[in-house]
């Protein structure tokens, strides 16, 4: 019996398989602000200059990976969340 123990003590902890492949940095990147950008355009939310909203929402999805979030929709989800909450501009026309 001693020697069943030694066998099983050598195989150690296996390591699950993964169903999918890991998904790479960039392509998370894109996949969650594709969601994010049709979401906020199709809902008639998007303002202002295309540029600037694409760099608010991707800025918003960035800070969220560095501190190690992977989660696709939690990242398109809180990019919407927070463009929708931005402070706006409004512009006086004289």
């Amino acid at each position: 019996m001693s020697s069943r123990r030694t066998d099983v003590a050598r195989l150690g902890t296996s390591v699950p398989r993964r169903r999918w492949p890991a998904m790479t940095d960039p392509e998370l990147r894109a996949q969650s602000f594709e969601i994010a950008w049709k979401y906020l355009d199709q809902s008639g939310l998007l303002t202002g200059e295309p540029n600037d909203s694409a760099r608010f929402i991707l800025n918003r999805i960035d800070r969220m990976m560095l501190r190690g979030e992977r989660r696709r929709l939690l990242l398109s989800n809180a990019a919407i969340d927070a463009y929708r909450s931005r402070p706006v501009l409004v512009t006086l026309d004289a």
